[in-house]
């Protein structure tokens, strides 16, 4: 991976789940995501730990990668008065 910048692979939760309030789409995608980069996909950045959750993880956070649908997901949102 010459050339790509490695990343710490700590997350900052606060504003990931700011960005993010699908609790249950988060892990859906990562996991998607580190499968597709374990056996086929190029990852587009590296961690310190080389794990491909890790780097999916990042990627999800940085921007790199994007949950789709998100109208959908929002039924997924309790509905709290």
């Amino acid at each position: 991976m010459e050339g790509k910048k490695i990343y710490s692979h700590m997350i900052n939760y606060t504003e990931f789940l700011e960005r993010f309030p699908y609790k249950y789409a988060v892990p859906i995608a990562v996991a998607k995501r580190a499968e597709s980069i374990n056996d086929y996909a190029k990852p587009f950045l590296m961690t310190e730990d080389k794990d491909p959750v890790s780097i999916a993880f990042k990627e999800l956070e940085l921007g790199y990668i994007s949950i789709k649908n998100e109208e959908i997901l929002k039924a997924l949102l309790p509905k709290v008065k």
